[in-house]
């Protein structure tokens, strides 16, 4: 009697209206780039409202000025690379990882107009002004090629830019050389009216975007995490159902033409993954920051800042669901 009194009731359950819940409200800085990709297709597809977040999407130049806003106040979430938050490590640790949404090995790239490149890029680097984003995925990139090819690091000036600055920097003859991420190289090449060198880096460089949230929003809001991350698992799988349709969104969010994201697009793994490879790669980006003088103290507990808590719960209840 007493299960077919809970059977019962069960039915009864799903039977009735759902009871419409406030949506909580969450704003979360957006790098723009495509790598931003499953952040603009959720909200594009309404895909945080589904799962009950009213999302705001603050757009910004880069994950250095992403993290900022978050640790700033303005914002709950961020987007940004291993490599900010490798540097932010050995500051303070008052923020979590909360997923890492989409992968590349050729998202950042060597770019040059009066010198040639591709051939020897000792030759190509000697004594020159390279432009690069300080603390970014751009001046780990730049140093492991200088690294690569066993190029002093006396023999080339890195110059700090804010990543929107690099491009013109570059047309204005401030820099010899720039090391930075898309959609900023597809600038470059808008803008010049004189051939644009790059350099074939593809697989050097394996480069994550991350979630990235203040910690103690993370213990007061969990269960809004999770619906986040839920929303980012939802545009993941759009995004691999319907590429076609998440590119227009995405493009026309960026300004960007349709043919040129089609071939930036190739280079993008979107998954929701929080692994011991994103660990290794911070361990390997702290060793190199602290050789190049770049950080003091001692490495940080980088498996502290990863929370894997709301990807688990997420992933679990899609498990369930289906």
């Amino acid at each position: 009697m007493i299960a077919i009194a809970f059977i019962g009731f069960r039915t009864w359950q799903q039977l009735r209206p759902p009871v419409s819940e406030p949506l909580s409200s969450l704003a979360i800085a957006v790098s723009l780039t495509p790598l931003s990709a499953p952040i603009i297709v959720a909200k594009e597809q309404g895909l945080f409202k589904k799962h009950g977040i009213a999302m705001t999407l603050k757009p910004v130049h880069g994950g250095v000025k992403s993290f900022q806003t978050l640790m700033s106040g303005e914002v709950d979430l961020a987007t940004t690379s291993e490599t900010v938050v490798m540097f932010n490590s050995f500051e303070r640790d008052d923020f979590n990882v909360l997923t890492s949404f989409v992968e590349s090995d050729n998202d950042v790239k060597l770019w040059s107009i009066d010198r040639e490149i591709s051939g020897s890029l000792a030759h190509a680097l000697d004594n020159a002004r390279v432009g690069i984003v300080a603390s970014s995925a751009s001046e780990y990139f730049f140093d492991s090629l200088l690294q690569l090819h066993d190029i002093p690091r006396e023999r080339v000036e890195k110059v700090g830019y804010p990543p929107e600055a690099l491009p013109k920097a570059l047309l204005d003859e401030k820099v010899d050389v720039i090391a930075i991420w898309e959609p900023y190289g597809y600038q470059l090449l808008k803008q010049s009216n004189q051939p644009v060198h790059s350099l074939d880096s593809k697989g050097l460089h394996s480069l994550s975007f991350l979630l990235v949230s203040d910690r103690l929003l993370v213990n007061k809001q969990h269960q809004d995490m999770q619906r986040v991350v839920s929303a980012l698992d939802d545009a993941v799988n759009f995004i691999h159902q319907h590429p076609e349709r998440a590119k227009v969104q995405v493009s026309a969010y960026l300004d960007m033409s349709d043919d040129k994201l089609s071939w930036l697009w190739q280079d993008y793994l979107f998954r929701l993954s929080l692994n011991d490879s994103l660990l290794l790669r911070l361990k390997n980006q702290a060793r190199w920051a602290q050789e190049a003088g770049l950080v003091e103290g001692s490495t940080p507990s980088f498996r502290h800042i990863l929370n894997p808590g709301p990807l688990v719960e997420a992933t679990q209840k899609v498990s369930l669901l289906e």
